[in-house]
């Protein structure tokens, strides 16, 4: 993920009724189409148009961590997945 830029769209007056943050998450094509049609799967509000970046509407801190976790499986080279999940077995089975 080269850039996350959030835009909180307003709503009147008070905080409270603001919407969800759009996030803007920059990619190449490939993998912003990738990304965008994971996020479709799972139900998560965004867009993306031809030669735009893809947007995303986050409004809890489990929609942030989802879309950080789709763009990790997504643009990472396998091995260094597959690393971080062997790790994070070790720390959970100690041997």
């Amino acid at each position: 993920m080269h850039a996350l830029k959030s835009d909180y769209a307003e709503s009147g007056p008070d905080l409270q009724a603001a919407a969800p943050a759009k996030t803007v998450v920059e990619l190449d094509r490939v993998n912003r189409w990738n990304v965008y049609c994971r996020l479709q799967e799972l139900d998560m509000a965004c867009e993306c148009g031809c030669d735009r970046p893809l947007a995303v509407a986050i409004d809890t801190p489990a929609a942030a961590i989802q879309v950080w976790s789709v763009v990790q499986a997504i643009t990472l080279p396998k091995l260094s997945l597959t690393d971080h999940l062997e790790r994070c077995w070790q720390q959970r089975n100690p041997r």
